[in-house]
C-alpha cells in the first residue's frame, strides 16, 4: 500500500505547517491532553471522577486518541505501512501499552470534563470549533461485518494517508475524496445505568458517528448527572452516511470545543444538532425501522416546540420537504437523523452570535 501513495515524510510535513488556527480562530480557555491518566477505555460511567473543571461558556482544546491501530505494538503495526518510530504518536504508544498489561479495550475517551453549572434537566450545547489531524494517516478495518457481512470473509485492516494540506484522503490508488474530521463520541455522563459501554449511542450522546458534527457545528446534549461529565473520543478523518463497514477512517484528532450550559430545557430530549445552514433531529432504535419513526417523531416535536407549526404541519413538511437519512447503522442502537433546512422559515434563528 505505501508504494502507491504519498511517501510519509511528504505527509508528515504537509500536517507540520498546517498551524491551529488554520481550522478555527478562537480563544482557548484550556488545554487537556490525553495522558494515560486522562483517559477512559470502552465505557462512559457517572462515577469516573473529573479530571477538568470549566465553566459555562469555556472552550477547550482536547486531545484524543483513536483506538485504531492501538495494538499490543502499535510501532510495528503502523511501519506495515512506512510510517517510523517516530511517526506514532507518545500517547498512543503509552495507552497500547497499558491496554496490553490491564486488558483495556474499546474507544479511547478524553476526560471527563465537569461544567460548572450543570445539573440534571439543563442541556449542554457544544459548539465545535476546530478538529485538528494530530497524525496524517488514520485505520479502516473492513470485514465481514456492518451492515453488509457477507462482502468479505476476512478482515482487513487498511493504514490510509491523508494529505493535511490539501484536505483530501488518499482512500485507493486514483481515489481522493475530502478529509472531514469530526469527533464519534461526544457523550455526558448517564442517568441510569451509572455506566455504559461506549459502543451503543444513547440519549447521552455518546457514540453517534454523526458525520454532521464538523467544524463550525454544534450539538446538544441533556445532561443527567452534575457537571454534565463530558467526554469525547472516537475521532474520524471522514466517514459516509451509515458507517456500512462497522467502522470509518479511525484517525487522532484535537476538538476544540465550547461548552454552554441551558438551563431546564434538556429533561426529555435526546441529542439533537445544528449548523449555520441546517437542523439534524435524531432518531435510535435498535431496529432501524423504529428509529426512522423515532427520528419523525423527534422532527415533529421539534418544529412544533421551536418553529411553531401544529403537528398536521408538521408531520406533512416530514413528508414533502424533509430528507431522512441513516447517521450508523452498526453500533447495536442505530440512529436516523432529519434535515430541517434553515431556508425555509421568514423567522431565523440566530447562529454563533456570542
Amino acid at each position: 500500500m505505501a508504494s502507491r501513495i504519498r511517501p510519509l515524510a511528504t505527509v508528515l510535513a504537509l500536517a507540520l505547517t498546517v498551524a491551529p488556527t488554520a481550522y478555527a480562530q478562537v480563544k482557548v480557555d484550556h488545554t487537556l491532553r490525553s495522558t494515560v491518566e486522562n483517559v477512559k477505555r470502552g465505557f462512559i460511567s457517572a462515577d469516573t471522577p473529573p479530571v477538568l473543571r470549566v465553566k459555562s461558556g469555556q472552550t477547550v482544546r482536547i486531545d484524543t486518541i483513536s483506538h485504531g491501530g492501538v495494538t499490543e505494538d502499535p510501532v510495528a503495526f503502523f511501519a506495515g505501512a512506512g510510517i517510523p518510530p517516530e511517526g506514532v504518536l507518545e500517547d498512543v504508544k503509552a495507552i497500547a501499552k497499558v491496554s496490553s498489561t490491564s486488558g483495556w479495550a474499546g474507544h479511547i475517551l478524553t476526560g471527563p470534563i465537569y461544567v460548572e453549572g450543570a445539573e440534571p434537566g439543563d442541556m449542554l450545547e457544544v459548539r465545535i470549533h476546530a478538529v485538528e489531524p494530530r497524525v496524517p494517516y488514520g485505520v479502516n478495518n473492513p470485514g465481514p461485518g456492518g451492515a453488509a457481512p457477507g462482502i468479505l470473509k476476512e478482515r482487513v485492516s487498511r493504514i490510509i494517508k491523508f494529505d493535511v494540506k490539501r484536505k483530501m484522503v488518499m482512500n485507493a490508488p486514483g481515489v481522493e475524496t475530502p478529509l472531514a474530521p469530526f469527533m464519534g463520541i461526544m457523550a455526558v455522563a448517564p442517568g441510569e445505568p451509572r455506566r455504559v459501554g461506549s459502543r451503543a449511542p444513547g440519549e447521552f450522546g455518546g457514540n453517534l458517528d454523526f458525520a454532521k458534527l464538523v467544524v463550525g457545528s454544534t450539538l446538544y446534549l441533556p445532561v443527567f448527572q452534575p457537571g454534565a461529565l463530558f467526554v469525547t473520543g472516537d475521532s474520524h478523518a471522514q466517514q459516509g452516511d451509515g458507517e456500512v463497514s462497522g467502522n470509518a477512517l479511525e484517525a487522532s484528532m484535537t476538538p476544540t470545543l465550547q461548552f454552554i450550559v441551558h438551563k431546564g430545557v434538556g429533561k426529555g430530549r435526546i441529542p439533537w444538532a445544528e449548523d449555520a445552514k441546517n437542523f439534524y433531529i435524531m432518531g435510535m432504535d435498535k431496529d432501524l425501522d423504529v428509529a426512522l419513526t423515532r427520528a419523525i417523531e423527534e422532527t415533529v416535536k421539534f418544529l412544533v416546540a421551536k418553529k411553531g407549526l401544529t403537528p398536521a404541519e408538521a408531520y406533512s413538511l416530514c413528508s414533502t420537504s424533509i430528507d431522512f437519512a441513516v447517521a450508523e447503522a452498526v453500533d447495536e442502537n442505530l440512529i436516523m437523523y432529519g434535515t430541517v433546512r434553515k431556508s425555509w422559515f421568514k423567522t431565523k434563528t440566530p447562529y454563533w452570535t456570542k
